[in-house]
């Protein structure tokens, strides 16, 4: 490798593009799965299930009914939101009735069963082919080094603005004051009036549906078939553990780190080293700092 490459600020501004895109698409599935975890302490392995189930949807939407993508994207988030809303009340729900004080560890349970179920379910209705739909938005944009197609630069403002609308939704709306306080005493909250099962049912959608629009938003870069979301939860898994445990925005944040620390390692190094920059730093977080870069389990700080 010429490190001489290191110093060109025309290298360095465009693979700080990229990591900006990169970061960006693991923004939208780390925030609904941090946003569940904050909340409810269920810790979702089915999240990249929920992804995938958003691209099938943004799939039919576009490329079967002919629509126009931003309502493949918008109809991705609002079914998922109605099916983690589903999941929520016919199993969580009941679980946590049934199994008592030990509902967390058999959740953790649930969410593995569920994947395995829902792949399963999609390699049998859909099959092993793979439906993407094309470049969303065509073109690119070139300012002097910097060359970045509009569609990417697309996924950055949604991230942006879905990041900015769910931090005011928390912040100040009357739901989101009573996500907040079952965030920090679910007892206290319950006591205020405040229904919790509610509160948790709201609180999965919400998290599905983020991972719904993730799915149908990038589409085109991980098209639909039944394994597609293996690897967008894993990244979030990842930004999940480096932000701090149930921070939302220190989950987000960390994905724009991420982000950056892969797309340089992938430019300056051999193909595959970004995975393993990812894996050592979040090894090396956990033994510096074990509660995360940003660590709170408080949704108030989303």
């Amino acid at each position: 490798m010429d490190f001489s490459l290191l110093l060109d600020p025309g290298i360095l501004a465009q693979v700080l593009a990229q990591g900006f895109v990169r970061g960006s698409m693991y923004a939208l599935m780390a925030a609904g799965l941090s946003l569940i975890f904050g909340i409810m302490g269920v810790k979702n392995f089915s999240h990249g299930e929920l992804f995938m189930l958003g691209a099938y949807v943004m799939f039919f939407v576009t490329a079967v009914l002919g629509l126009p993508w931003p309502m493949g994207v918008a109809a991705a988030a609002v079914v998922l939101f109605g099916v983690g809303v589903l999941i929520e009340r016919s199993l969580i729900a009941t679980l946590r009735k049934r199994a008592g004080r030990d509902w967390l560890l058999d959740a953790f349970v649930l969410t593995i069963g569920m994947l395995v179920v829902m792949q399963n379910l999609a390699l049998a209705v859909f099959g092993t082919e793979r439906r993407g739909v094309a470049g969303l938005v065509e073109g690119t944009f070139v300012y002097g080094p910097i060359i970045i197609t509009y569609e990417r630069m697309m996924i950055v403002a949604v991230a942006v603005l879905v990041g900015l609308a769910l931090w005011s939704f928390i912040r100040y709306s009357d739901l989101g004051k009573a996500i907040r306080a079952t965030s920090q005493d679910p007892g206290a909250a319950q006591t205020l009036g405040i229904d919790i099962q509610r509160i948790y049912t709201y609180t999965f959608g919400i998290g599905a549906g983020l991972a719904g629009l993730a799915g149908g938003l990038l589409i085109s870069l991980f098209p639909a078939h039944p394994t597609v979301g293996f690897y967008p939860v894993i990244k979030s898994i990842a930004c999940v553990i480096l932000g701090g445990l149930g921070n939302i925005s220190g989950a987000i944040i960390a994905a724009m780190l991420l982000g950056i620390i892969e797309a340089y390692s992938s430019f300056f190094m051999t193909g595959g080293w970004q995975n393993v920059m990812t894996a050592v730093l979040v090894i090396v977080i956990l033994i510096i700092r074990p509660s995360g870069l940003f660590s709170s389990s408080k949704v108030e700080r989303a």
